[in-house]
């Protein structure tokens, strides 16, 4: 016999169900409350003979115990009116209204806190899925990086659609008022729109795990998705296997990068300075450029002169340097006299420069 399945989403719909519950107790004892206090204040003016300010004032005053003294019921019927619909009736209804409306509170802070909040966000990051192992950890450095990159997205909210925190985010993010989650799958029509992606302003698609082939395939998915649902913000992807790159190029991402997770700094470029990640990842790749070092001896020269001299002789790009005291330099001023022992070069595949070539060319 097949087992049947339990909704995932059962939990969240009853707790929608309870805050539509709350939300009816309150509309409830409000308007009940509304009548009662415009049947006193009737009261009050045909039994006690008060004009409609003092009723109003009276009725108010008894109905929040306050109770100045200045007005009171003296008469029978403005006494028994008065105990059957304040002091039986209305109190009762507006410690009703006070009651559903904290526990209102409580639980729509439980939902935030548990990602099962719908948010209202605009001109946002969005970040679909998160990795496997140590996400909280890995979240918290690429944000902290994506903040100190660039003023402007230094307070730009980020929301985290995923499942991988089913109790709330990590203490990493939780106290961090720009980071939000949302508990929802990518598959979810419903998740991505209470995520707001049509509004987001950047869509991150990580992938689950950096050596799972098949996490390309779901990349996949969620690009087709988003780009089918007609978001047009940017989409930077992860993608494990290099073959998959051109795949997941045409479905519409709009920057693919390798999923380095000692190295978030790799999504905060595409992020910040789209077409850099693309530069900076060649260097990881025996493929592209490579920075090599050249031990050399350099003096009575100025930096400029130095890349001047490489580039006119397609030796690759000058980087930076090892100074005499073995420090290292990097993209130095121009007019920056240097003393050196070593170069650091860019060079691609057609350049290959020597010790003893570069030796004589600086001499």
């Amino acid at each position: 016999m097949q087992r049947i399945k339990r909704s995932r989403t059962r939990p969240l719909r009853f707790r929608r169900s309870v805050v539509r519950d709350l939300r009816n107790r309150i509309r409830f004892a409000l308007v009940g409350l509304l009548i009662l206090v415009g049947l006193h204040v009737v009261s009050m003016m045909v039994f006690e003979h008060l004009s409609l300010g003092e009723a109003i004032w009276l009725t108010f005053t008894t109905i929040t115990t306050t109770g100045y003294g200045d007005f009171s019921a003296k008469t029978a019927a403005g006494r028994a009116s008065t105990i059957v619909l304040i002091y039986l009736s209305g109190i009762f209804l507006l410690t009703q209204a006070a009651s559903a409306f904290f526990e209102f509170r409580i639980l729509r802070r439980e939902r935030k806190r548990r990602g099962e909040w719908r948010w209202d966000m605009q001109n946002h990051i969005v970040f679909v899925n998160a990795p496997a192992d140590e996400p909280g950890d890995y979240l918290r450095r690429l944000l902290d990086q994506l903040h100190r990159s660039h003023a402007h997205f230094a307070t730009v909210p980020a929301l985290i659609l995923t499942e991988a925190f089913p109790d709330g985010l990590p203490p990493d993010l939780e106290d961090d008022p720009l980071i939000v989650q949302l508990k929802g799958r990518f598959d979810d029509p419903a998740a991505l729109e209470a995520a707001g992606v049509d509004q987001a302003q950047v869509l991150v698609v990580l992938a689950e795990n950096e050596g799972d082939r098949l996490s390309d395939s779901r990349t996949f998915d969620i690009i087709h998705r988003l780009r089918e649902r007609g978001v047009t913000a940017r989409i930077i992807a992860e993608c494990v296997d290099d073959v998959n790159r051109e795949r997941l190029t045409r479905a519409g991402a709009s920057a693919i990068v390798r999923p380095l997770r000692g190295y978030p700094e790799m999504i905060v470029r595409a992020i910040v300075a789209p077409g850099t990640e693309w530069i900076i990842e060649r260097l990881f790749s025996s493929e592209g450029d490579e920075c090599l070092r050249f031990d050399v001896a350099v003096y009575g020269l100025t930096w400029s002169q130095v890349v001047a001299s490489v580039l006119e002789a397609n030796f690759g790009t000058p980087v930076g340097y090892v100074d005499a005291e073995s420090q290292l330099h990097s993209n130095p001023p121009p007019q920056t006299p240097i003393v050196a022992t070593a170069l650091f070069i860019l060079v691609d595949e057609t350049q290959k420069p020597t010790n003893s070539t570069l030796q004589r060319l600086l001499h």
